[in-house]
């Protein structure tokens, strides 16, 4: 599938690489990284991602300036790096083919190649695979990119069902340029103040719920507007409420500028992709999510802790 999905790129004539809407770092730097190794092959191509704005500290890897919130009016082929279902492309329907290169357990095989390892703890590490069975030089930068998908995928290291060649894949690209110590710098040291000053407002609003097992944070447009805070700024900020001692579970929902509601589950042990597949979400066994139209937040919020609630009896 490697050879056949690399086949059809070179074959194609203008090719859309997209990462997903409201992007971390592992579908923007396995884009990144794919973009690079395409453009040294010759090839036409666009790195597409529907938001206006992103998230800044990304700006060092090697092609952010370059990605486009707009799709060209003539393409033939679409490379979608990290997303899980095709809704989060966002890109309209089309005269196009699709390959699907992601990592999710949940993933809806919407591509016409679907390179989807599911053992992997990150896209990044599958677009390595792909480079790697192509003979295709490692520059610093595609190195820099994968580098940093990998780590972020993973909360630099922290979780997922990392092993032996997860690390020898790493060691790797830091063979090949990537820098871990400015790598991590620039994606861990570089906190906005409206996102500190949104830690202390979760910090004071969090509940509790099961003896302190489940923790959960609504955060409506009135706590982002008091903390000057963007959907941005929300990134990853619910592994905190993870972190706490007898904390298994924690909610995050955000309430949506153009309406409805975001939901993030992280946990220790369960499996909430399951609960994030009932809303037609997905995600991996401790990091999923899912969205949902207007509605009573915290009576999403009490569904949620039910749901969670009987998947642990099961």
């Amino acid at each position: 599938m490697y050879h056949q999905a690399w086949k059809r790129m070179l074959e194609a004539n203008h090719i859309v690489i997209v990462s997903h809407v409201h992007p971390d770092g592992d579908t923007l730097g396995s884009a990144l990284a794919l973009y690079d190794a395409l453009i040294r092959t010759g090839k036409k191509v666009t790195h597409y991602n529907k938001n206006s704005e992103l998230p800044r500290v990304y700006d060092f890897l090697p092609g952010f300036s370059k990605i486009k919130n707009s799709v060209p009016k003539h393409f033939d082929l679409v490379v979608s790096c990290d997303c899980s279902t095709r809704d989060r492309l966002k890109i309209p329907l089309g005269d196009y083919e699709i390959i699907n290169i992601d990592h999710h357990l949940t993933n809806h095989y919407f591509g016409d190649i679907n390179l989807v390892v599911d053992r992997f703890t990150s896209a990044g590490m599958v677009v390595y695979e792909l480079l790697k069975a192509n003979g295709i030089e490692m520059s610093q930068a595609c190195a820099t990119c994968l580098y940093t998908a990998i780590a972020d995928d993973t909360g630099f290291f922290q979780y997922g069902d990392m092993d032996e060649f997860t690390f020898s894949i790493v060691a790797q690209l830091v063979k090949d340029g990537a820098n871990p110590k400015e790598i991590a710098s620039k994606v861990k040291r570089r906190e906005s103040l409206s996102k500190i000053r949104l830690y202390g407002y979760m910090l004071n609003h969090f509940d509790l719920y099961e003896n302190g097992r489940i923790a959960t944070i609504i955060f409506d447009k009135a706590a982002l507007e008091a903390t000057g805070a963007k959907r941005d700024d929300t990134k990853n900020i619910v592994n905190m409420l993870r972190s706490i001692a007898n904390v298994t579970i924690a909610i995050m929902i955000l309430e949506e500028k153009e309406g409805g509601y975001k939901v993030s589950l992280r946990s220790k042990d369960i499996n909430v992709s399951n609960v994030a597949l009932e809303y037609q979400g997905g995600g991996h066994k401790t990091a999923a999510g899912f969205e949902v139209p207007i509605c009573d937040p915290k009576m999403l919020r009490d569904e949620i802790v039910e749901k969670i609630k009987r998947i642990d009896k099961e």
